[in-house]
């Protein structure tokens, strides 16, 4: 039943909120990557500006060179268990601090070689404007568009190369967050769940699954010891109301 259903995230701190919101942006520069049409070229050095000014945090890469270090802490407890596949493991460990020192070693920003590039550097202030990046705005650009589609799919993979590392290691920081999680059944009644929380308990994320037969969504809000999670009926041109019956969904606790 969980795989029917839909899944909502609830980052609890600063550095998973980020994660997901890069996981968003790369997934969607998975997507346009096999579109290199004039718009589809555009929406794809959107993308990768919207990514350069995710990463302008100054302190992001000594926050994630401490998770992964965090991760790798919690990996090598694992060496000596039975079950545990150690050739797949130390592969794990070996990932995790070689990222952990690249971060640590690597000077200026994250991407810090896109952001020498005078054509980004503009774009960065014209693509926040409503419709900007016309030809008037910055001409080059509008010329390296007409270009053919090979020449600007060379240059985007080259760009989006720079993003290897991150992406790898945000990839990893997620999966392992995900996977170390306690997942139960909860009920709603009349569309609202409340229960207490363990402030010595290190929640990173919460995972809200719904199953898809069900038209209701969650609103999540958290307190130092109170989780509280409102379903309403989904609508497009009304205010939301909350839902009126008892549901099913099921809740997992990630505490990596």
């Amino acid at each position: 039943m969980i795989e029917n259903a839909i899944t909502y995230e609830q980052p609890l701190n600063e550095l998973i909120r980020v994660c997901l919101r890069l996981e968003q942006l790369f997934l969607q520069t998975d997507h346009y990557i096999t579109d290199m049409s004039l718009f589809g070229t555009r929406h794809i050095i959107a993308l990768i500006i919207n990514i350069l000014q995710l990463l302008d945090r100054p302190d992001l890469k000594a926050k994630l060179a401490k998770e992964l270090g965090h991760q790798q802490q919690l990996l090598s407890r694992l060496e000596n268990t039975p079950e545990i596949d150690t050739v797949k493991l130390k592969e794990l460990l070996k990932q995790l601090d070689d990222l952990s020192r690249r971060f640590i070693d690597s000077s200026g920003k994250i991407g810090q070689n896109l952001r020498d590039i005078e054509l980004l550097n503009n774009l960065r202030l014209h693509l926040a404007t409503p419709g900007g990046g016309c030809s008037f705005d910055i001409p080059v650009y509008y010329y390296w568009l007409q270009q053919p589609a090979e020449i600007r799919l060379e240059t985007i993979k080259t760009w989006l190369a720079e993003f290897n590392s991150i992406r790898l290691a945000n990839e990893l920081i997620l999966n392992l967050v995900r996977e170390e999680s306690k997942t139960q059944k909860k009920e709603a009644e009349n569309g609202f769940h409340q229960e207490m929380l363990d402030p010595q308990t290190n929640l990173r994320l919460l995972r809200v699954m719904v199953p898809r037969d069900i038209k209701a969504y969650p609103e999540i809000s958290l307190g130092r010891h109170f989780l509280s999670i409102r379903f309403y009926t989904p609508t497009i041109h009304e205010r939301p109301t909350q839902y009126p019956q008892n549901l099913s969904f099921w809740l997992s606790y990630c505490t990596s």
